[in-house]
């Protein structure tokens, strides 16, 4: 089970996977298992409540019985019993004889966690958002009310001697594993720069780009105005090694046609020596935006942005503004700013910086969105804007966490500039590449980008997608396994195949 830390989060591991916890028909020992018939058998034992012994024995109805007409009454015959082995079932030395070790990450309702020579128990599916707990069903003299079988939330791995630590197991041929891969589109590369060319080839499939945005893969503060410059130019964001640019990104320009590359960062960010060969490329001229510092930068992004603006209607007016000190917040915001063309400007989280002041007057913003909380972005920065721009002219788009921020501003874009569920980008909030470039590819293809840690699927975004799983299609995941761990890629296909309950 996976259960959000708020009411307001409805998704069940156990319910998307279809473990119905009606007892089927006694299956023979040692016949091919699902994952159903192994939570059905453990939660029966459970309802039945029998008595812990190591010395008694009973059929899968609670019947006493003889010697290998039944199972042990004990931890690691529990296990048997529930992953129907040979009677009265294995030890918990050796459970392992039938089973395969598995990670902490893997782990799914109808696993085992077994301490060598001290206890076993089944995973019931995990019981907060964080997989810190999780939903143990067992038998064990410890067991309330009384002694025997039972099911508890617990403190994973659960408490064990320091030298026999729980280890998660797997049934040999067990059946109903979560196969994400129909439920998302993933959108990597084997390194940074080649996800950030994935984001673009999901972008501009079949079509060309004339302008592309180049910007640094190694350092975050120069490139994360990027999204709307490319927004504006109608182009993709690519990064490339401050040292030297990569094959693969010459290899993107090249297929898009591009006749002009524009570096984001001064050559702190990327070196003149990347600038000269992107400027040396056949039929492609490179340009460079840049100021003295990230404030400035980002200023000379915006002013950049709104020059370059080619569209009915140009500017509307809107700005984001946001911290210079850290990045998952301008992340977050980076399909609507590329979708909406919407300048970001970087302040210093206690006061309106002068080039963040002066790019909004420069651009003529009318309104601006503030991202985060007062501890990234202060009241009296705030109060600043507003005293730039006037009364109800400011909005504030703020969670307690990065992640919670991230999912206000998903919202906002939902509402406001036209983003949809259909296919949203998906990237860790821990690291700030993969997010960069897909949100522009989000933005391209109309959809939002939400952000998740990269051990667990944050639990606002799992209720999105399960209030959207009708809707959704497929999400695109940025980044290979060991950005977005395969326990967040089976949580998303849990909540999109699953829907409302």
């Amino acid at each position: 089970m996976f259960r959000s830390p708020r009411p307001a989060a409805r998704i069940s591991a156990v319910v998307a996977l279809t473990l119905v916890m009606a007892l089927g028909a006694a299956s023979p020992a040692f016949a091919a298992m699902s994952r159903s018939l192994v939570m059905s058998r453990a939660q029966h034992w459970v309802d039945l409540v029998i008595p812990y012994s190591q010395t008694t024995y009973r059929d899968l109805d609670g019947r006493a019985v003889s010697y290998g007409s039944g199972y042990r009454t004990d931890c690691s015959g529990f296990v048997s019993m529930a992953w129907n082995t040979f009677m009265p079932g294995y030890s918990t030395r050796t459970l392992n004889q039938t089973a395969t070790q598995i990670t902490k990450e893997a782990l799914q309702p109808g696993d085992a966690l077994v301490a060598y020579n001290y206890h076993a128990v089944i995973f019931g599916g995990w019981a907060d958002a964080e997989r810190t707990k999780f939903y143990e069903y067992q038998m064990g003299s410890e067991v309330a009310p009384g002694d025997g079988t039972g099911m508890r939330i617990e403190e994973y791995p659960g408490p064990s001697p320091a030298d026999s630590p729980y280890i998660p197991y797997r049934l040999n041929g067990i059946t109903e594993n979560i196969d994400y891969s129909g439920f998302i589109e993933p959108v990597q590369g084997d390194d940074r720069y080649k996800t950030a060319v994935a984001a673009s080839r999901s972008a501009f499939a079949t079509g060309s780009a004339e302008t592309v945005v180049i910007a640094s893969g190694e350092n975050w503060p120069d490139a994360l105005g990027a999204s709307a410059l490319a927004g504006a130019v109608g182009g993709p964001v690519l990064l490339t090694k401050s040292a030297s640019l990569p094959a693969s990104v010459v290899s993107e320009i090249a297929r898009l046609g591009a006749k002009e590359a524009i570096v984001v960062g001064g050559t702190s960010a990327v070196s003149a020596n990347v600038f000269s060969a992107l400027d040396a490329l056949p039929s492609v001229a490179a340009t460079r935006v840049a100021g003295t510092d990230r404030y400035a930068t980002s200023g000379a992004i915006a002013r950049e942005t709104v020059r370059r603006l080619n569209r009915p209607g140009g500017y509307t007016g809107t700005v984001f503004v946001t911290t210079g000190t850290n990045f998952p917040d301008a992340l977050a915001a980076s399909p609507l700013a590329a979708r909406s063309v919407w300048p970001i400007v970087l302040t210093r989280p206690d006061m309106l910086s002068s080039e963040a002041s002066a790019a909004i007057r420069a651009i003529g913003a009318e309104s601006a969105l503030v991202l985060g909380s007062a501890s990234a972005v202060s009241t009296s920065t705030e109060a600043d804007i507003t005293g730039l721009l006037g009364e109800g002219r400011v909005t504030r788009l703020a969670g307690y966490s990065r992640y919670d921020t991230g999912f206000e501003i998903a919202k906002y874009g939902l509402a406001n500039c036209g983003l949809t569920m259909a296919g949203p980008g998906i990237a860790t909030g821990a690291n700030f590449p993969d997010a960069l470039a897909g949100g522009v590819m989000s933005a391209r293809q109309g959809t939002v980008l939400l952000l998740t840690p990269a051990g667990w699927l944050d639990a606002d975004v799992a209720t999105l997608l399960l209030q959207n799983a009708a809707t959704v299609g497929k999400p695109r995941v940025l980044g290979g396994e060991t950005v977005l761990k395969p326990i967040v890629r089976e949580a998303i296909a849990l909540a999109v195949g699953s829907g409302p309950e």
